[in-house]
């Protein structure tokens, strides 16, 4: 009766799920029976989430051409630390998977260079449950979009030392004696709010409609590239610190390309028999 009552008077399969959890976990730590283990509970909650549940909406994959075009214009020669900063931020979330809380929460000395690739330690994500950490490595590329050329030149203009402990993705002043920008002090991350402002921001001004991407479309637009790349299915879910295989599937957006291949092979099947 209460699994229904939250269904006609919330219309959130999430806030069912959430009752749900919530009862069996206060059940277990009181030492008494689950009673959401009951098949009645259990086909009540099924139909209940059935009938409130709603289509998802994912955003937009960033693709490599997308991030070219942003390299061309805010990648320059003599850009401005702001556009730096936008423009580190969309290569190293893209090539690592980053989520947007392990993006905002680099700081200089979880970054290590070497000669061929660099290292980000990730103290803490969603899916490490007890905080061990874990480390991205990102290698160097040829192109002007090398991810690791362009973190080392915004770092360098920022004034951030190798021995320095503060997040490298802050807000800026802008200086208007020396036309310039500069890092804040305070050393606190850059917000949500203002990292998904800048980056959609400059996705509409290359021609894209803001209203399709998001700050996830970084590590979408990662995780479909190195897919279709054909990527060891080990190493990709290993890189993203993915739990599971369904979490892993739902940031790949497959190409019509790839979809019309499965039905190519089963007519060559078919030809040949």
């Amino acid at each position: 009766m209460y699994i229904i009552y939250l269904s006609e008077h919330f219309h959130s399969a999430s806030k069912i799920q959430e009752a749900v959890c919530s009862i069996t976990w206060a059940h277990s730590l009181a030492g008494y029976d689950d009673p959401c283990q009951s098949s009645l509970v259990k086909q009540c909650r099924e139909g209940a989430l059935r009938e409130t549940s709603k289509p998802v909406h994912k955003k937009e994959p960033i693709s490599p051409q997308h991030l070219n075009l942003l390299v061309e214009k805010y990648g320059k020669d003599f850009c401005t630390l702001a556009d730096l900063r936008l423009i580190s931020m969309c290569l190293i979330g893209y090539t690592g998977f980053l989520r947007f809380s392990e993006i905002a929460n680099i700081k200089r000395s979880h970054i290590e260079f070497f000669d061929e690739y660099l290292s980000i330690f990730i103290p803490k994500s969603k899916t490490d449950k007890f905080n061990e950490g874990s480390h991205v490595y990102i290698s160097k590329t040829q192109s002007k979009s090398c991810p690791v050329k362009m973190l080392s030149r915004y770092l360098k203009l920022a004034g951030i030392d190798s021995s320095s402990t503060e997040f490298i993705f802050r807000q800026v002043t802008f200086l208007k004696k020396t036309n310039s920008y500069m890092l804040r002090k305070c050393d606190k991350p850059l917000s949500y709010t203002r990292a998904r402002e800048i980056i959609l921001s400059a996705l509409e001004s290359i021609g894209l409609d803001q209203s399709k991407f998001g700050i996830h479309s970084l590590r979408s637009g990662g995780a479909t590239a190195a897919a279709a790349a054909g990527i060891n299915d080990r190493i990709f879910k290993k890189h993203g610190r993915w739990r599971s295989e369904k979490a892993k599937d739902g940031y790949v957006k497959e190409s019509l390309q790839e979809k019309l291949s499965v039905s190519k092979k089963s007519w060559y099947l078919i030809s040949i028999l």
